[in-house]
């Protein structure tokens, strides 16, 4: 009995053994496949995302944009049209005339709409520039910048900014554009200077993104695109200032491009990237990079 009870003893240890060795690859088997399953959903899922932020960020009507900017050849790249100033101030009044009829901007009751709202920000902008050196001299200056559109312009107005970058984010590529065309075109067009951000205030601007701690982190809280085309526009401003020999804080652009072109290149869904990456690289031969 003996015998037979350590006899049995040691034969199911070893049948246990051989159990658990067969469960254990199973078990490990059954973990690969499923790890297989998992990681073809996951291309699957990416493959899925891709193709919602093409979809999503598929070029603009034309129809729409001459619904924002009205008939007067709205511009879909900065310099591909020789504009009046007649026919660029009619864009944009005929843009903000777009943004009045949206209900997100009527919850606001604005006493004089969009257009004075649009003028009143120049001229705080221009009145208060941020710093663009000596930011990290003490924790006062940083903190200014940081809080930089909320001293100069306001809560209610930094709100309404940032819900119109949200709501009209589908058109964003094209505001910039009309923008930027305005901003240069013949000094802004002298004879309505109170829709005017002049060049060295456009300046400050540029250095403040693109050289200052706070500007930087700025422009990474917003839409991957807003980021990418306002760090694009900046750089011109700051390739415009060298021709004019304004560059009073020395900021070396050639980083700038090189950064600027990186995310270009990676960026899915931009209208006009060919036009942007062959003016990089117009600016990197010029700057010998």
């Amino acid at each position: 009995v003996v015998v037979l009870g350590i006899a049995g003893y040691f034969a199911y240890n070893r049948i246990s053994t051989w159990h658990e060795a067969k469960v254990d690859n199973a078990v490990t088997q059954e973990k690969r496949e499923w790890q297989e399953k998992v990681e073809v959903l996951e291309e699957k899922i990416t493959d899925l995302q891709h193709e919602v932020v093409e979809r999503s960020e598929a070029p603009v009507p034309k129809e729409k944009l001459i619904e924002v900017f009205g008939r007067e050849s709205p511009v879909f790249y900065p310099g591909d049209k020789d504009l009046s100033c007649e026919q660029m101030r009619h864009q944009i009044t005929s843009f903000f005339s777009y943004l009045d009829k949206k209900d997100y901007i009527r919850s606001y009751e604005l006493d004089q709409g969009t257009f004075d709202l649009f003028l009143g920000t120049l001229k705080e902008l221009s009145a208060n520039p941020p710093m663009v050196t000596d930011e990290m001299k003490d924790l006062s200056n940083l903190l200014r910048n940081v809080a930089h559109f909320y001293r100069a312009l306001g809560r209610k107005r930094v709100e309404i900014i940032a819900k119109i970058l949200k709501n009209e984010s589908e058109i964003i590529e094209s505001i910039l554009a009309t923008f930027f065309t305005w901003f240069t075109l013949s000094d802004c067009c002298k004879e309505w200077p109170a829709g005017c951000l002049s060049l060295p205030v456009s300046y400050e601007y540029a250095g403040f993104f693109l050289n200052t701690l706070a500007g930087r982190s700025y422009l990474l809280r917003r839409d991957s695109r807003i980021r990418i085309l306002a760090t694009y526009y900046c750089v011109l401003i700051l390739d415009k200032v060298n021709d004019e020999t304004l560059n009073l804080y020395g900021i070396d652009i050639r980083p700038h491009i090189n950064a600027s072109l990186g995310d270009i290149r990676t960026k899915k869904g931009l209208m006009h990237k060919k036009q942007y990456l062959g003016k990089l690289e117009g600016l990197g031969e010029k700057y010998q990079m």
